[in-house]
């Protein structure tokens, strides 16, 4: 679990982003993983106080920016704790983010996806 991740792709601020967004919802799968034996041994854990999808989006955002595409409201709709996944994604992009969105990264993801979809649905209209 105490293992250093390191991501380079030469100076792909988007490609570096994601790399670092999956690691860490990986470590935090390992970590979330290790909890539950915990909580299995020790009586009286109150396992609640573990879970880490209680992130709430700013809802001020345009949708756009909140990451809310139809292909991620499908995946909401569809799988049984959607919602819940959404949530702990959106939290770890936006650390993984700009200090902007309260991150440490250089790229907001959820922006740039959005911003790149604008750009591609004016393209389209010429």
């Amino acid at each position: 679990i105490n293992t250093p991740v390191i991501v380079n792709d030469q100076v792909g601020l988007s490609r570096a982003t994601t790399g670092c967004v999956a690691a860490c919802l990986f470590k935090e799968l390992q970590i979330s993983a290790s909890f539950e034996g915990l909580v299995e041994t020790v009586p009286g854990v109150n396992a609640s106080l573990l879970k880490t999808d209680k992130y709430v989006m700013n809802p001020e955002k345009d949708f756009l920016f909140r990451g809310e595409f139809e292909v991620v409201k499908e995946l909401i709709a569809t799988l049984k704790d959607g919602a819940a996944a959404k949530s702990n994604a959106d939290r770890i992009i936006d650390l993984n983010g700009t200090p902007k969105t309260g991150g440490t990264g250089i790229k907001q993801l959820r922006e740039n996806i959005a911003e790149s979809k604008l750009s591609y649905e004016i393209m389209d209209d010429d």
